[in-house]
């Protein structure tokens, strides 16, 4: 069985270093991959998405897919308070790959970032996505939005 690799990415300190807003909203991106096929997912993709794509070659990964958390544009990106925010619709244009959403989270994901239906796949709850042979878990966890989401890997959770 593959070992998952999963690398945490905070925005300010990993990536985007000359993005303080960014910094100050503290948020986390992850890679969670499977090394020996040279595949990964990108989580909430947003603010430096060039980054996140250079730490992914760095790693010996090709992002083959992003996972949302919910769609908030600091998690996604989009606009908010003035402020753009590179997010999903860069990643689109540098490696384009479906976008795993929770289905509550669609319609919001599609106003903030500007995707179309057909970049999205929708998922319920306990919904399973592969990335290589690693096998990740979406886990619905209504709260910060009504389709919020959470990722597990093997025994490990990942969180928006």
């Amino acid at each position: 069985m593959a070992t998952p690799f999963i690398r945490q990415l905070l925005v300010g300190r990993d990536i985007g270093r000359d993005n303080r807003a960014g910094a100050q909203m503290q948020n986390f991106v992850y890679l969670i991959g499977d090394k020996d096929k040279g595949e990964c997912l990108v989580v909430d993709p947003a603010w430096d998405i060039q980054g996140i794509a250079d730490r992914a070659g760095e790693e010996g990964l090709k992002i083959t897919g992003a996972l949302v958390s919910h769609y908030h544009p600091d998690h996604v990106g989009g606009s908010i308070f003035g402020l753009v925010i590179d997010g999903l619709a860069k990643l689109m244009t540098i490696a384009p790959c479906p976008v795993h959403v929770h289905k509550l989270e669609a319609e919001g994901v599609r106003i903030v970032t500007e995707l179309s239906d057909s970049d999205l796949v929708l998922h319920d709850g306990n919904d399973k996505v592969m990335v290589g042979d690693i096998e990740v878990e979406l886990l619905h966890t209504p709260g910060h939005t009504p389709g919020s989401q959470c990722f597990r890997v093997g025994d490990g959770l990942v969180s928006g």
